[in-house]
């Protein structure tokens, strides 16, 4: 019986331990939210083909790689959301253990001694016990219990990779403005000195016209109510400089201290937007993707939940020697096993396990929600990025124009005042619309590299067919293919 017991359980967890727990199955298939044929928002056809290479290179500008592998590979953030990854893939593991034999060795002994009288005399007996074994139980998954229970687990592993990988584009997106925000508050700085200096020149001027006789007081107060203007907007300028470097240097995982060099200018996009269809963007959106694992995951809590009302299977065993001498634990003469089996049927737990049952039906339709609700917001970014490619580049047209027209009315303006043709009144309302003209036409390229980002975190990625992130050494290991849950062993 020992030897059939044996072998039983060999070809048992052989069996067991061998099998393979696929992940859940996709279930985009649920998902009400339909994709369009194509985006309603009009988008222009590019002149160079999509390219592959990563989202990052469509801007010419060539420290930002640099700095978003920095901010990839030292960010904090982004460990931490890396520790979480592992944890989750350790937690996966753990998950699939109770569906094999739990085994656990055991050594032990206990001395006893006991006294007693006998006539006149007192007596002492003392024996010794020492315990050598290995002890087993198992719980068969006859319905799946388990299997569900991992395959859940599993899931909720993909989320976490999928939360990485939002995390990780998330982060490179947040690099790539926060860079340009710095090389337009620089450039806003630059723009303030220069009309600082000019107004100041200016006002020089009007004060020798003022002693001469040529203009009057009120030009004089004027003028130097611009500089004082003109001063201010210029430290409001650097503050904004200082807190976008100072916000730029944490990302990239440096110490704050405004040392960022920005760049002499902004750069420029290198190619339009071109046609294409948005069904990929539900397989390649990490979010929508972490989504659509999560109500997987959630469907097979509730399979766990339906089949711990049925019946469950235990064996357990142990095995191995009990002696009174220790040197003696190793010898078989002294072996001693047990083997049991037990079937246990729930029948009264105060509606606990119909309740589970409702609670993780609850639980899969939210998810279902949050899934339908991940995709609807996914396209509604989509759309509104790309209308704004169209808006944004009609606006910068206009305001460079503007900007242009500005600077020659101001020097017609300053021409006149010269001449006595025109008052100071008009010089300062020429003098403040160069200014904001110039100070908006910035704004609004930075717009543009800024609504291009964003763009490119609605698609989950670059235009191309391939999603290549520059990615940093320190977080990389995380998800190498070793660990693709679509590999993973029960053990």
């Amino acid at each position: 019986m020992n030897n059939k017991f044996i072998n039983t359980f060999a070809l048992a967890s052989t069996v067991t331990f061998t099998g393979c727990v696929t992940p859940p199955a996709d279930q985009s298939d649920k998902l009400e939210v339909k994709s369009p044929m194509a985006w309603t928002a009009a988008a222009e056809e590019s002149a160079k083909p999509a390219f592959n290479s990563g989202w990052v290179d469509d801007f010419d500008d060539a420290a930002l790689p640099q700095l978003v592998a920095e901010a990839v590979e030292h960010n904090y953030d982004l460990q931490a959301s890396a520790a979480r990854l592992e944890a989750a893939r350790a937690t996966a593991t753990a998950s699939g253990a109770d569906r094999f034999p739990q085994i656990s060795g055991t050594l032990g002994g206990d001395r006893r001694t006991r006294s007693g009288a006998s006539g006149f005399a007192i007596t002492s007996n003392r024996s010794d016990n020492f315990n050598l074994g290995l002890s087993m139980s198992w719980e068969i998954d006859i319905w799946g219990k388990l299997r569900a229970r991992h395959k859940a687990s599993v899931g909720d592993w993909q989320a976490a990779q999928e939360d990485f990988r939002a995390a990780r584009l998330s982060l490179a997106g947040q690099t790539a403005k926060a860079w340009f925000n710095a090389v337009e508050a620089d450039l806003q700085v630059r723009l303030a000195a220069d009309t600082l200096q000019s107004f100041e020149d200016n006002l020089a001027t009007v004060e020798q016209r003022f002693r001469s006789g040529l203009s009057k007081a009120l030009d004089v107060r004027l003028t130097r109510a611009n500089v004082a203007g003109a001063r201010s907007s210029l430290q409001s300028r650097q503050r904004q400089r200082d807190a976008a470097n100072r916000g730029l240097e944490t990302l990239l995982g440096r110490y704050p201290a405004h040392r960022i060099s920005a760049a002499a200018i902004l750069p420029s996009i290198n190619t339009g937007v071109p046609a294409g269809l948005p069904s990929e963007l539900l397989q390649r959106r990490p979010d929508i993707v972490a989504a659509e694992r999560r109500f997987a995951a959630s469907g097979f809590r509730l399979k766990e939940s339906r089949k711990a009302m049925l019946p469950s299977l235990s064996l357990t065993s142990g095995g191995g020697t009990s002696t009174d001498e220790f040197d003696e634990l190793l010898n078989t003469d002294f072996k001693v096993w047990n083997l049991g089996a037990n079937i246990a049927q729930p029948i009264f737990q105060g509606r606990r396990l119909k309740a589970n049952s409702a609670r993780f039906r609850a639980l899969r339709d939210q998810a279902l929600a949050d899934y339908a609700s991940a995709a609807l917001t996914a396209f509604r970014e989509v759309e509104i990025a790309l209308a704004a490619e169209s808006y944004l580049a009609a606006q910068e047209a206009a305001l460079k124009t503007a900007a242009e027209e500005s600077i020659e009315a101001e020097q017609l303006a300053w021409d006149a005042y010269q001449s006595g043709l025109d008052g100071i009144i008009t010089v300062l309302e020429a003098q403040r619309r160069s200014f904001d003209s110039r100070r908006q036409h910035l704004q609004i390229i930075n717009q543009r590299l800024q609504n291009r980002i964003d763009l490119y975190l609605a698609l989950g990625g670059n235009f191309g067919p391939e999603n290549n992130l520059v990615e940093g050494p320190a977080v990389v290991t995380t998800t190498s293919t070793e660990n693709s849950p679509k590999q993973i062993e029960d053990g």
